[in-house]
């Protein structure tokens, strides 16, 4: 469980990179709280300025303006030997020389701990990694996944405030990678550590995260835990870089919605049903197929086939594509083909009003 109690306070910090007319504004005036004993991620796409924010956390980048507090100290002026942080990076950064033990061991020594005060915790934090059995092993003598672990002990070693993860499953494979977010949430939860957590995979958020911050073009875009984020985004980059998402424009008028000659559904489906123009976001699983009956009218373009499910691209009767998603139950059929005319229902709640502002990247 997460606590009230702010862990890092981000007070509207600005970087640039470079000067006068070539400076590049790479964090624009973010502002936000991370809670202690809180799983936090930034996520965003590429060059979103989320690393950026990390790196300043970690003491790697200076602050152009504003301020970076942690537990209500400022971090200004302090190197990040000087900060009560680790770092996890990407490419792990093991010694290939030292053994397992060695590697987690060598922080410590580095912060003057006594070998005998050192022994316990690597034995601690090996079992915690669950890799007691690897102590005497190098690190080309592990999987991936093993070096990760590595990595992860040897940061949680000096019991750290806040552990910062820059893209730290990346490297892995698919399979692995899913098997370490389940891993890393576990100790979060077991270490009590505040986790900050870079990514630009959405469903690596989701899966893992206490709370999400989204960002673009240096902005934060939403704040929330994976629920609002996923179920209610603040605009229009949000609901596309999250999942799947349909965008449809509307009209709501006389409690109904209406989508032109593709028909009408009802409106308590809508956020703030005022009447007037709507944008839209609906996501695919939230709406259904069928062959006759209530729903907006459309021919279906394309049927994608994934194992688990089938989406279905519907064109509908007023020209605007939808994605329709549908579980493949045991010994389901498709329920239609390319060229079937069908109906497209909507679950309650399945439409979300997106707000008139709001950054579109």
């Amino acid at each position: 469980m997460t606590g009230n109690r702010v862990a890092i306070e981000i007070d509207h910090v600005c970087k640039r990179f470079g000067a006068g007319e070539q400076a590049v504004l790479a964090l624009d005036h973010i502002a936000l709280d991370i809670r202690e004993n809180e799983f936090f991620t930034l996520l965003g796409p590429s060059g979103c300025g989320k690393t950026t924010l990390l790196r300043m956390i970690a003491g790697f980048e200076d602050v152009s303006a504003g301020d970076i507090r942690l537990y209500g100290a400022s971090l200004t002026g302090k190197l990040p030997f000087q900060r009560p942080v680790n770092t996890v990076f990407q490419s792990y950064a093991l010694f290939p020389h030292l053994t397992v033990e060695e590697n987690i061991a060598f922080g410590l020594e580095m912060r003057g701990f006594k070998p005998a005060d050192i022994n316990p915790i690597v034995a601690e934090k090996l079992e915690l990694v669950k890799l007691s059995g690897f102590a005497r092993r190098r690190p080309h003598q592990l999987s991936g996944g093993q070096q990760q672990r590595v990595a992860l002990a040897r940061a949680l070693a000096p019991s750290p405030r806040v552990l910062l993860l820059d893209e730290s499953l990346s490297a892995l494979d698919l399979k692995l990678r899913k098997e370490m977010q389940v891993e890393l949430k576990r100790l979060q939860r077991e270490t009590g550590i505040t986790f900050v957590f870079v990514t630009h995979d959405q469903e690596e958020a989701l899966t893992m995260s206490d709370r999400i911050a989204v960002m673009s073009a240096g902005k934060l875009q939403q704040v929330g835990s994976p629920e609002d984020i996923y179920d209610r985004p603040a605009n229009r980059f949000v609901a596309d870089f999250i999942g799947e998402t349909s965008f449809l424009q509307g009209r709501v008028a006389d409690g109904q919605l209406h989508f032109g000659v593709a028909g009408s559904l009802s409106c308590q489906v809508l956020d703030q049903p005022h009447d007037g123009a709507a944008a839209l976001a609906v996501r695919p699983e939230r709406l259904q197929l069928a062959s006759s009956g209530d729903g907006l009218g459309g021919v279906v373009a394309e049927v994608v086939y994934r194992g688990v499910d089938t989406v279905y691209l519907v064109q509908l009767a007023d020209g605007q594509p939808c994605r329709v998603r549908h579980t493949n139950d045991s010994g389901a059929s498709r329920l239609a083909r390319v060229g079937d005319a069908v109906r497209v229902a909507a679950l309650p709640g399945a439409f979300h009003r997106l707000q008139e502002a709001g950054h579109d990247a």
